[in-house]
């Protein structure tokens, strides 16, 4: 059976000296192997398929058989992981927290343990109030998406 910590110890090959990073990574039945990466900068199609080729040539067919799946998150899909935060810093983003309440600003700073959330407030959004949020009270984040230039 192939593993999770195989599949890790692959990646981590690959994504040497790139800006490239797992977000998320899953072994199922039958050999189902998922794959959610990201990077500082961008993700493209042919940087997913290089990685997908890279681990099918560090994985034997012939002695196991598996289907692979490599991706990157969706901007309509949270963060899973603190660095997805930092990569959004300087841009805007929606915080759901515990509550339910949904926050939106633009992300100031990112730490071990919370996030700084610029957000506009009172009339017409004139008014801009710094929040910060836990990311013990953070349900979801995930980016903002505007067609607006």
């Amino acid at each position: 059976m192939i593993t999770e910590k195989r599949v890790e110890d692959i990646l981590e090959e690959v994504f040497q000296g790139t800006d490239r990073f797992l977000v998320s990574l899953s072994v199922g039945n039958g050999n189902l192997i998922n794959v959610f990466v990201d990077s500082d900068t961008n993700i493209t199609i042919e940087g997913c398929v290089k990685i997908s080729r890279f681990i099918e040539s560090e994985l034997d067919r012939e002695i196991e058989d598996f289907e692979l799946r490599v991706s990157s998150p969706g901007l309509d899909q949270p963060f899973k992981i603190l660095r997805q935060y930092k990569k959004y810093v300087g841009k805007e983003i929606v915080v759901i927290v515990e509550n339910g309440k949904k926050h939106i600003g633009v992300l100031l700073s990112v730490t071990d343990d919370d996030l700084e959330l610029e957000e506009e407030r009172g009339k017409k959004g004139k008014e801009k109030v710094i929040e910060k949020y836990l990311f013990n009270d953070i349900k979801e984040g995930k980016p903002v998406i505007s067609f607006k230039k």
